[in-house]
């Protein structure tokens, strides 16, 4: 079998959507896998304006259909790309949708755009059951086309080891407590309400630092946060990292006593997952997909209740036997999500349309 793998712009950075395509095509040895991606470099446009935007949307389509191969399932691998189904009538194809973030909480205007492509696409392949609800409520998709696989950890590099010494790379003192975000600063991630729950923290601890993975992702958030930062003082306290390998991230969460993850708006949530598989606690928010991947193995709270927030930082840091618990318990949970798994559930959506 081959898969006309429409995979939109050339990336070496493991992360979200590339890190859950890789994991899963890594274990699929019996496929033919014809990569369709285009450099990034070669699209740029100068000047945000209506002829411009439909060059861009237009160049790619373009590429698609000299490529792909009549009988290939066609596997689009991310909502982003569901556009491509507006100017392209490919058969047999699948659309991975993670969520639907641009329509439902930013109200993007080119969300419409993607919601068109995304009706037409054969099946659809989501990563939570939060998603599939989301896409059978605003997309009005047939729930029978929707299959749910969901993202996953790679056990053998992420476990629990104990090891701190990656925390020596930020000239931070070993015997620190470490406050510990993976992910964007876009608005429904929360950070500065992380910033202000670690202030309350510092207060009654202070020999705690907080350290913030990955990039900003969301124009002026960065400059915002570290205003924020100024005004309470956390200038020596707060340090971030744009981007760690996969080969470091476990190192990070290993280095972590407590993960505080608040985000209000998630298809899945894979930095909970992974911080668990490391044995590292998890503070997350009890909306959305979130619940659904941590269970009752993180403390789950609302991502606006900075009160409530700080105080579960302070004990977790504090309280030893909570502290051991719900380490034990991250990793019970996280055994549940494997890659070998979602390798075998894709196969067989693959397997499904190939023999239609």
């Amino acid at each position: 079998m081959e898969i006309d793998y429409i995979n939109g712009a050339k990336t070496d950075e493991m992360c979200g959507v590339s890190k859950y395509q890789l994991e899963i095509h890594q274990r699929l040895k019996k496929l033919k896998i014809n990569k369709i991606e285009y450099n990034p470099e070669s699209f740029v446009i100068k000047g945000i304006n209506l002829a411009n935007i439909l060059k861009l949307y237009i160049s790619y389509p373009i590429l698609i259909r000299s490529r792909v191969k009549k009988s290939n399932v066609k596997h689009i691998t991310s909502q982003n790309l569901a556009y491509i189904l507006n100017f392209l009538n490919l058969y047999n194809c699948i659309i991975t949708c993670y969520d639907l973030i641009p329509l439902i909480y930013e109200k993007s205007y080119t969300s419409n755009f993607n919601l068109t492509g995304l009706k037409k696409a054969d099946r659809i392949i989501t990563i939570s059951e939060f998603s599939k609800n989301e896409i059978i409520k605003y997309v009005g998709y047939p729930q029978n086309k929707i299959d749910v696989i969901y993202p996953a950890v790679n056990h053998d590099v992420y476990n629990k080891t104990g090891d701190r010494h990656i925390i020596k790379e930020l000239n931070i003192p070993e015997n620190s407590k470490i406050v510990l975000y993976v992910g964007s600063e876009q608005p429904r991630q929360n950070v500065p309400n992380v910033i202000k729950a670690f202030s309350e923290v510092k207060k009654r601890i202070s020999s705690i630092k907080l350290i913030k993975i990955g990039r900003p992702q969301f124009y002026g958030a960065r400059e915002q946060i570290l205003e924020l930062i100024d005004e309470l003082s956390l200038k020596e306290d707060v340090f971030f990292i744009d981007y760690v390998s996969e080969e470091d991230l476990p190192k990070w969460y290993n280095a972590a006593d407590v993960l505080v993850y608040p985000c209000e708006y998630a298809g899945f949530g894979l930095p909970p997952l992974e911080a668990m598989a490391c044995g590292t606690p998890v503070i997350t928010s009890n909306t959305t997909s979130l619940p659904e991947v941590v269970g009752d193995a993180g403390i789950m709270i609302d991502p606006h209740d900075i009160k409530l927030m700080s105080e579960n930082i302070y004990q977790i840091l504090t309280n030893e036997g909570l502290r051991n618990d719900l380490s034990e318990k991250g990793i019970e949970r996280s055994k549940f999500f494997t890659w070998d798994n979602a390798a075998k559930k894709t196969y067989k959506v693959y397997e499904l349309l190939n023999n239609y």
